[in-house]
């Protein structure tokens, strides 16, 4: 027996699933599991992006929060904002164990959660913990993310959407990376970029995935650094970038940024000449993975537009959204006010480019 979160429980068989021990999955020597719990930032994601939101069996209370930046959340049906609480969640934060033994999972699918706590959910509730991960903290890696549904789909019993996912997400991305052969890096700026909350223009990304799917030269590369950053104005005055992108997650802030010091955008040549561009948000409680692509794509047709002159965004952007969450969630995020187009700064409404 075992006394965990004011209860006695029996001690059920405790298997850590981490990174190292993936394959023990795939060997179907378990059944796969039936009642599923999702913890920590974009743990319910991955379950979502497999169809697989039938298994859960109880919800972190920060899952049920709309409107958000999200887009998955959107998707998700009524059921799983009814399940039983986990406590709060959050990055890093485990589980109420009491509420989570009462709901009586069979495995515990997590992200974000450093090998101490999977130990830890693992041995003291006694429920098999999978660790999956997007990348390092706020970056996503395009070959991690595929592992991680691979791995998911093997412990669900879900292989053949996990492959069928990750072989709609890889072509996608060489289809782009086709079409685009040969034109030149174009300097780009993305600002607004949001990690732990909405930031303004001076919070940026380097290393920034769907910059690089779309044929962009990310000015922020130049730092040196990696992942998110806080740039100083200066720099980004300095390189004056000619096209300018928004990251939706930020827009909020940037817009009352803009009310506050107009003058200090308007130095910038991307501002004056209107080439200031709303992008789909990137982080909302982890990496919005379809949004990165839809970006991808929509940055592209900005950056190259003879290249793909015949790409027609909106649909590009609804057949992604399909693909990962099964519904084309465009109306439903531009009536929060996230979308891609032309973004004007002084209103904070945005065009999308076939208008």
């Amino acid at each position: 027996m075992v006394y965990v979160g004011g209860v006695v429980a029996v001690q059920r068989r405790s298997v850590l699933l981490g990174l190292a021990l993936a394959p023990f999955w795939g060997t179907r020597a378990m059944a796969a599991a039936r009642r599923v719990v999702a913890i920590g930032p974009g743990a319910l994601r991955m379950v979502a992006y497999l169809g697989a939101t039938d298994l859960l069996v109880g919800c972190e209370d920060v899952e049920r929060r709309l409107p958000n930046a999200s887009t998955y959340r959107l998707a998700l049906p009524q059921r799983v904002r009814t399940l039983p609480s986990l406590g709060p969640g959050g990055p890093g934060r485990l589980p109420d164990l009491e509420q989570l033994l009462a709901v009586h999972p069979d495995l515990a699918v997590s992200v974000a959660l450093d090998a101490q706590q999977v130990q830890a959910l693992s041995q003291r509730a006694g429920i098999p913990a999978l660790s999956l991960s997007f990348g390092e903290t706020g970056i996503l890696r395009e070959d991690t993310v595929v592992d991680a549904w691979r791995r998911l789909g093997a412990a669900l019993g879900r292989e053949h959407r996990a492959a069928e996912l990750a072989a709609f997400f890889q072509a996608s991305i060489a289809e782009l990376q086709s079409r685009l052969r040969g034109q030149p890096r174009v300097p780009t700026y993305l600002g607004g970029v949001s990690l732990s909350g909405s930031h303004g223009i001076a919070s940026t990304q380097a290393g920034h995935l769907p910059l690089v799917w779309a044929g962009a030269r990310n000015l922020a590369d130049q730092t040196g650094r990696s992942g998110h950053l806080f740039l100083d104005r200066e720099q980004l005055l300095a390189w004056d970038p000619t096209v300018l992108f928004i990251d939706g997650g930020g827009l909020p802030g940037i817009v009352a940024e803009y009310a506050r010091d107009p003058a200090l955008y308007q130095r910038l040549r991307a501002v004056r000449e209107r080439r200031v561009y709303l992008t789909l948000p990137f982080n909302a409680y982890n990496a919005n993975v379809e949004n990165a692509l839809a970006n991808a794509w929509f940055m592209a047709k900005v950056l190259h537009p003879q290249a793909l002159a015949t790409l027609h965004i909106e649909a590009k952007a609804g057949e992604i959204l399909r693909g990962f969450l099964g519904a084309d969630l465009l109306p439903a995020l531009a009536k929060l006010g996230y979308g891609q187009g032309l973004l004007d700064l002084a209103s904070g409404r945005w065009t999308p480019l076939s208008a």
